[in-house]
Formats: structure tokens, sequence, C-alpha cells
């Protein structure tokens, strides 16, 4: 298997400065493009990401799609199906920004002829609501007849798609970061990106030289803005972090928590690495000051969040981010679960607030929480969305 971080960093500033930190854990196992392949970011022709009236951002997760599956037959009603549910929540929810949260396409079950094309099906919704969106890339969106390279080479015409390509000498496809600003903030222009030359075996989990560069980011970041800024991280694959919640909280399937609430069936969870080898991506999240919150796709039956819990070998110096899992959207992939998608609302004050729900493709709200000083203490119904027939 391959890897791939991601990291998209947004940073809002009126006097607080804001960061929406993606990161995806996989890799193209085939780059498609040579060494001098350039991307031109298009960040100085787009408009830049901005805080509304009210001081808020709304951001929308469809996580594993799984796009492409029996092409010839089931699949193309799944794809419908997978299309219908994200119009229907575009349109109930009207967010600032989407994130596309890994396993965008089945590429195993893809052609290699056709395999990248299915992503202009994929943001069609997107751009009929013409909202903007981000991406990062999932396990599976990696295969023999799905080149990373190719993905993100279809993905980056679209003017309304802010996935960026990873910088030069970082290993993978998609890390970068995006600023998200206040309004009337003075913004600046993007950076110039070159793709890699070749591909390269990662592990499937974050290695440590990606971990390095996060800090190293982070450190720049505040650095030019002089001070630590909150934000947000999305992976596609769970740290072992996740796991631990699970086994100390949460560990017969089907199980909740009116503190954690939440769909719990996926029982363990699979999370990356052997529980060790992604310490060191951990300890980087823990280190990150402002770091409010981590969000993860991989696991299509579970849907909750928690609070970041004491994991071996990783020491927590301080305040830690919660984590939270996605909500399966696409009818492809396993499992018969009711999809819907997790949202974010940040609302900026003196600080940042983040509250969440997963709106169900029904249009059933489940799961509001605000993950705030007291969630783990504070009672929620027990809201897993499976409760009505679709």
């Amino acid at each position: 298997m391959h890897a791939t971080p991601l990291l998209i960093e947004v940073a809002v500033g009126f006097d607080i400065m804001f960061f929406l930190t993606l990161v995806s854990r996989w890799l193209a196992a085939v780059p498609r493009f040579s060494s001098t392949t350039t991307y031109y970011s298009k960040a100085a022709q787009q408009p830049v990401l901005r805080l509304n009236a009210h001081n808020e951002f709304h951001i929308a997760i469809f996580a594993d799609l799984h796009y492409g599956e029996e092409e010839g037959g089931w699949g193309i009603i799944q794809d419908v199906n997978s299309t219908r549910v994200m119009n229907d929540i575009l349109g109930f929810e009207d967010p600032d920004f989407v994130i596309l949260n890994g396993d965008i396409i089945t590429g195993e079950n893809t052609f290699l002829t056709n395999s990248t094309k299915y992503l202009d099906v994929v943001v069609k919704p997107l751009v009929k609501h013409n909202v903007r969106w981000s991406s990062t890339y999932g396990n599976h969106d990696s295969q023999f007849n799905l080149s990373r390279e190719a993905l993100f080479k279809e993905e980056y015409k679209y003017f309304l798609s802010y996935t960026q390509h990873s910088p030069v000498g970082i290993p993978g496809i998609t890390n970068y970061y995006l600023p998200l600003y206040a309004q009337g903030r003075i913004a600046t222009g993007g950076a110039e990106f070159q793709a890699p030359a070749g591909s390269q075996n990662i592990p499937n989990w974050v290695e440590p030289s990606i971990a390095g560069w996060f800090l190293a980011e982070q450190a720049m970041l505040k650095k030019k803005w002089g001070k630590s800024l909150p934000s947000l991280a999305f992976v596609h694959i769970p740290p072992t972090a996740f796991l631990a919640v699970q086994n100390n909280l949460l560990p017969n399937a089907g199980e909740e928590s009116i503190h954690f609430p939440g769909l719990n069936d996926d029982v363990p969870l699979a999370a990356e690495g052997d529980g060790m080898q992604d310490v060191p991506f951990m300890q980087a999240l823990v280190n990150t000051p402002g770091l409010h919150s981590v969000y993860s796709g991989h696991d299509h039956g579970d849907a909750w969040c928690a609070n970041w819990p004491n994991v071996a070998g990783v020491v927590n110096n301080g305040s830690t981010p919660h984590v939270c899992f996605c909500k399966h959207t696409g009818y492809g992939g396993y499992g018969n679960w009711n999809r819907g998608s997790r949202n974010l609302k940040l609302s900026f004050g003196k600080e940042m607030e983040v509250e969440t729900w997963v709106r169900m493709e029904n249009e059933a709200i489940v799961q509001r929480v605000g993950l705030n000083e007291t969630y783990g203490t504070d009672v929620y119904p027990l809201e897993d969305g499976e409760n009505y027939p679709v």
C-alpha cells in the first residue's frame, strides 16, 4: 500500500487567525508526469476563502463516496444515489466549503481508460451548487488503474477546486495549506508547486518526514502571523488515537455513549499502521498549538466524536485536539448504513468555537454537539441516524 498525507491549512484573520489543516494519508502509486511538470497555483486568480458577515464558516464533509464500482451494472445505481445524496445535502445545508475526505473513487474497480473521469461525475453537484471544495485522496484513490497524479490533474482544471499539489521534496500528492480570512482582511497570493519525480513507496501511516514538514509549516505560519493559530485537521484513515478512544470508551459494536454520541458499528476500527508507526504524526498533532480537532473517514460504520485519549508513545503537552469521524456519504463501499455528511460551523469571537452535526440523506439532523471544554461531560441524545428507512 502507499500513503499520502495531504495538508491543507486555512488561515483566518481579523485579530484571530484560523488554519484549516487537511491530512490525507495515501500516495499515488503511478505518477504520470515527469519532474519537469509544474503546476501553477490557481490561488492568485481564485477568490480567497473568507468568513461570512457573522464571522462564521460552514464546512460540509463528503467522505468515502466510492464512485466507479461495478460500472457495468449495480455500480451505476450506487453512483446515481451518491450524487443524489450530495445534491440533497448541499441544498439542505448551503455550506461555504466542502471537503472530499478520501476514497472518492474505488480505483480497483475502474479501467485505466476512464478512471480519472469519474472525478468529473463526483464534482458535478459541487459545480451545480457553485460551492468551492478541497480534496484528500484515500487508499482506494490509489490503485493499479488510478494514478493519483492523473486524478489531481483532472481535479486541477476546476476553478472551484482548491486542492493543491504537495511542495517539492514532500512525499505524496496532496500536502498543502489554504488561508481563510475574515471579511476585509488583505490576502496574499498562492505559491507555485512542482510535481515530484517518480512514485514513492510510503507505508500506510503518516511517516516521520511528513510529520516534520507539518510542524515546520506550523512554525513558519506562527512566525508569519506572530501567534499560534486555531486549526482543524482532516485525515482519511484515523490515527491510532481513534482506536484508543474506541478501546477505552466504546469497545462493543453498536455501543454508544451519551457523552460521545454517534454510530459505533465498526469495531475494532482500522487505524494507521501497527499502533506505533504513526506516533510521530500523533505527536506532531498534539504539539500543534491551537489544533482544535481531527476528522477522519475510512471506517464507514463509525460517526462519533471524542476527546483525545492517552496514547502509548505520545506525550500530551497541555491542550489536545478532539477527534471526530466523518459520516459515510457515498453508496459505494462496504456497509448499508444510512448516508449523510458531517458538518462544521466555525464561529469566531475571542476564540474559535466549533459546532458539528451530521445531516442525514433524509434531511434529519443528528449528533449536534459543541466541541468545547465541557465536551465529554455534556449529555446528548443517542442519535446514530439509523432509526429511519431510506
